[in-house]
């Protein structure tokens, strides 16, 4: 993998889609945002309406509550919002001429890349089987793809899943026809 973040192409090799996840994995992360502003907010309301101090030992603990709730905020919009999102930026699904790659964070070494020759199934587990279904512009699902001795790879959130296990198919039989 190279430092941009992108797979390294061989020589002779060409990269027939690359793609992030379906923005719709977005949704979580924004209701999630949307959900610690509006608790943090509702919460230092009731801690300014129930309890305000007028006492010097009492203010410093109305502050250090405040601070309290703020730094609550600010980690959970980091572990629920931040965090997926970035996820989500840096996650690619590659498909080559010769391979299938999951490039990002979801992999441990950042890359996982296996030889379309070795390809024996792709499947569609959720979302638009079929290409054309009505809703496959705002379809994501799950692929699949068996490589037999070597593993899987399971790309999850896939945007039009039919349309790309259908790509990978044809990838893996031009791959096959220029090996033999």
């Amino acid at each position: 993998m190279s430092r941009s973040g992108t797979l390294a192409l061989a020589p002779g090799e060409e990269t027939v889609v690359a793609t992030r996840a379906h923005p719709l994995k977005l949704v979580g992360p924004a209701l999630a945002a949307w959900l610690i502003v509006l608790c943090y907010s509702a919460l230092s309301r009731v801690l300014d309406l129930t309890w305000r101090p007028t006492d010097t030992p009492w203010t410093t603990v109305h502050t250090f509550v405040g601070w309290v709730l703020a730094l609550a905020a600010l980690l959970a919009a980091w572990r629920f919002v931040v965090a997926p999102v970035w996820r989500w930026l840096r996650t690619r699904f590659v498909l080559t001429t010769r391979r299938l790659a999951l490039v990002g964070p979801p992999v441990r070494n950042g890359e996982v890349a296996l030889p379309l020759e070795a390809l024996r199934s792709v499947r569609v587990t959720r979302g638009a089987t079929t290409p054309g279904e009505a809703r496959e512009g705002l379809d994501r699902g799950t692929v699949l793809a068996d490589f037999g001795h070597l593993g899987g790879l399971k790309l999850s959130g896939c945007p039009q899943p039919a349309r790309f296990a259908q790509l990978v198919r044809e990838s893996a039989a031009g791959a096959s026809n220029s090996w033999a």
